[in-house]
């Protein structure tokens, strides 16, 4: 497995080169798609009125605004991203819809010196830290007291079928990808609970709380089998398979990943099954 150095540094030039640019294009089908699962986030962490609240991760901000409007006036919400790209869409999503309770800062929440907060939460933004002990320790030495976690994230590969069936239906017609290391950095690398534990608790966090969210998933968000197909070659495993590969290689493996999709449509939608964890904390 590559370094912790090596890891961020790939993970700092995907975010604020190709990879967050993208991510900002489709930013809003993500929303829509991962609409219920902010709205899970936000019931568990369950921000109150004048909290101060860390994002870490925030991406283009869709979750980070829903906490500012929880923590109103009185509160405040510091949003960190290590993608200029995405935290310059999420700052202007917010100026736009009158929020002026975030702070958007170019971050990165393993080595940056982290103002105080109540509540840390984060959405699919904790698994990529090379060193996630360091990561950990570090945002927990910002920890205000009676301060809590509350996180979301992948459960396995397994228990996603909105990403397991799309690799499937492509895999047929490409190289084999390199087989996984259990528990490195990425989308899935907090799917283990006993790994998640000896990370938080080595970092100075009590022994977390894991709660199972199961959801169906619209790929589509709600634009037709067209939208999810362009939305899964564009984001993601897939996006990341089909990235080296010829023309026509291409096009047999994304004919065979409309076909496949088309097995799943409901009108517009095509909805997919999604595992999750909500996992909480507190300083120990």
């Amino acid at each position: 497995m590559a370094s912790s150095e090596e890891i961020n540094a790939d993970m700092l030039g995907f975010w604020n080169g190709h990879g967050g640019r993208t991510w900002v294009e489709r930013q809003a089908h993500t929303d829509t798609t991962l609409e219920p699962v902010i709205a899970a986030l936000i019931a568990f962490a369950a921000p109150r009125k004048g909290e101060r609240v860390l994002d870490v991760g925030c991406g283009c901000g869709a979750p980070t605004m829903d906490f500012a409007r929880r923590v109103g006036a009185s509160g405040r919400v510091v949003a960190i991203d290590i993608s200029s790209p995405m935290l310059a869409e999420g700052q202007a999503r917010a100026e736009g819809e009158g929020l002026s309770n975030i702070e958007w800062r170019e971050a990165d929440a393993a080595s940056d010196t982290l103002e105080e907060y109540d509540l840390l939460t984060s959405a699919f933004g904790t698994m990529f830290f090379g060193d996630p002990v360091r990561a950990f320790a570090n945002m927990r030495s910002a920890a205000a007291p009676g301060a809590r976690m509350a996180i979301i994230c992948w459960r396995s590969l397994a228990e996603n079928p909105w990403m397991g069936v799309p690799m499937a239906a492509v895999a047929r017609h490409l190289p084999p990808r390199p087989a996984p290391v259990p528990n490195a950095p990425g989308m899935f690398g907090f799917c283990d609970p006993e790994h998640v534990t000896a990370i938080l608790t080595a970092a100075g966090w009590a022994p977390p709380t894991f709660r199972k969210l199961n959801l169906d998933l619209d790929i589509a968000a709600g634009r037709g089998l067209d939208e999810a197909v362009d939305q899964v070659t564009k984001i993601g495993a897939v996006n990341s398979w089909l990235r080296s590969q010829p023309p026509e290689i291409i096009a047999t493996a994304v004919a065979s990943l409309r076909q496949t999709l088309a097995e799943h449509t409901d009108g517009p939608n095509v909805r997919l099954p999604a595992a999750m964890w909500l996992i909480g904390s507190r300083p120990a």
